[in-house]
């Protein structure tokens, strides 16, 4: 007798990281004046960043280059004067969560920039241990259900034939390792206000950490 069955195990832990993803937007009708804001802006904000980073409250940065571009709108039937457009992306690695909260109070009202959401996280060190936990877990599971099984249909030990990661037995992946990543409402606050101004008491959601397989048992 073969039996065939699918094990899960779930872990849900606290964030270790919160990746705060900005962006800086500067428009109008000089070139050379928007790319002056733009790059402004980004000076001023990864420079917060890497006085944070040489504090201990963020771990990395990125800033992408500033990318540009341009349109002319259409008034009445005409072509009007072009308009111009400067952006460019950032993220931060922020492990002390107030830190975050009290830069976006800061500068969440800032000209020009835009603090879109935060992505939490685990380290790599602690989603793979995690990852292991769960796989050992699923794979016992796999085992003791496929047991329970076999004593119901009379036999009294089952042995590995297959095991395999979801899907790779042939039935489509129902479930993966997954972290879920959740948007944050950002606090709002005057551009450089003073360093008594804090921010609010952020509560991240749980992330899940998850693993699943799938095995194929004799039973005797």
């Amino acid at each position: 007798m073969e039996i065939s069955v699918q094990g899960t195990h779930e872990e849900t832990v606290r964030p270790e990281v919160a990746r705060l993803h900005a962006w800086v937007r500067a428009e109008g009708a000089s070139k050379d004046q928007v790319l002056r804001t733009a790059t402004e802006v980004v000076n001023l904000i990864g420079a917060e960043f890497d006085r944070l980073r040489d504090s201990g409250a963020v771990v990395e940065v990125v800033v992408r280059p500033i990318s540009t571009s341009s349109w002319r709108p259409i008034a009445k039937g005409r072509q009007q004067a072009p308009i111009f457009r400067a952006g460019a992306a950032l993220w931060a690695d922020f492990t002390d969560f107030i830190a975050l909260a009290d830069l976006a109070a800061r500068f969440g009202a800032t000209e020009g920039l835009e603090l879109q959401r935060v992505e939490w996280r685990l380290t790599d060190a602690t989603r793979r241990e995690l990852e292991e936990v769960c796989l050992t877990r699923a794979v016992e599971q796999a085992r003791q259900r496929a047991l329970v099984m076999a004593h119901a249909a009379g036999a009294d030990e089952v042995a590995f034939v297959q095991l395999a990661d979801p899907g790779l037995l042939g039935d489509r992946a129902t479930a993966e390792t997954f972290a879920a990543a959740a948007p944050m409402a950002m606090a709002r606050g005057a551009a450089f206000a003073s360093d008594e101004l804090s921010g609010i008491d952020i509560r991240p959601e749980d992330l899940t950490v998850a693993g699943q397989v799938q095995a194929r048992f004799t039973a005797g």
